[in-house]
């Protein structure tokens, strides 16, 4: 196991432009009630091809910073404070939404219930202004056989398959995932990080990948982020040297063991559920 990271994100003189740099990353919100700091400071990067995990407990601002990262919500500038870097391949979040270089997956997938599976992936393709191959993008992540169902009539991890299938659609380079796994049944969430897994060591898109599940960010994960309660910022990274491919085999192992404990002790004591 690699011990946390000094200074959480790191990086050497002269790298290569890495999918994902946050730096300096603050935000509030507003609301009668008075000011909620989300994030104060956060830093992390995710290289190109890389699997990266960001764990911490609820609320501490994962989802605000998933989605300053997709270019859905703009960072707050305090008076004084650090000016927040963002980048996605070198570029803004916004420049790289409207370059389709970003593929979102939410916990909720979203899907508009009037439209077949393969509709609601043909449609995003549409929208972005691609030619999608969309049988060949239910194939891939294993729902072919229900391209003319509907939402209502698929299961949760089914649902999540579409929803994976939609992001897809227009090549992305950099994968945002919100806990996709998170509203499913124990067996169907196992199944479907495992196909996750082998897809993304196919296809090696740039994943950041945001869970409660210090087990799940282990598995799949090159390198965790771990964040502390709000207002957010990261406290450790460590790296994950475990062999891939892997599966879930690999739980049992000292060396998963110990960085499972490592990254609990890192959260300070177990605050996110395994």
């Amino acid at each position: 196991m690699a011990a946390p990271a000094t200074e959480p994100g790191a990086r050497a003189a002269g790298a290569p432009t890495p999918a994902l740099l946050v730096r300096s990353l603050s935000h509030h919100y507003r609301s009668t009630a008075g000011d909620v700091r989300a994030l104060d400071g956060a830093a992390l990067d995710v290289e190109a091809g890389e699997f990266v995990s960001l764990v911490g407990p609820s609320g501490c601002g994962k989802t605000t910073l998933l989605r300053i990262a997709a270019g859905l919500l703009a960072p707050c500038q305090d008076a004084g404070g650090a000016a927040s870097t963002v980048e996605v391949f070198g570029a803004s979040p916004d420049d790289a939404r409207r370059g389709r270089w970003l593929g979102l997956v939410q916990q909720e997938p979203g899907l508009l219930p009037w439209l077949s599976v393969e509709r609601n992936v043909g449609l995003v393709a549409e929208i972005a202004g691609v030619a999608a191959d969309v049988p060949a993008l239910l194939k891939r992540v294993g729902i072919a056989d229900f391209a003319r169902h509907h939402p209502h009539e698929l299961s949760g991890g089914m649902r999540q398959r579409v929803a994976l299938a939609r992001a897809l659609s227009h090549a992305p380079r950099l994968l945002l995932m919100d806990e996709p796994l998170g509203a499913l049944d124990e067996l169907s969430r196992e199944t479907l990080r495992l196909e996750l897994l082998a897809l993304w060591e196919r296809d090696r898109v740039s994943v950041l990948f945001v869970t409660h599940s210090i087990r799940e960010a282990v598995l799949l994960s090159d390198r965790i982020f771990v964040m502390g309660e709000r207002p957010g910022r990261v406290l450790a990274e460590f790296v994950v040297g475990l062999p891939r491919p892997r599966g879930e085999e690999l739980v049992s192992m000292p060396a998963f063991v110990e960085l499972e404990a490592g990254v609990r002790a890192a959260l300070g004591g177990g605050r996110a559920p395994a």
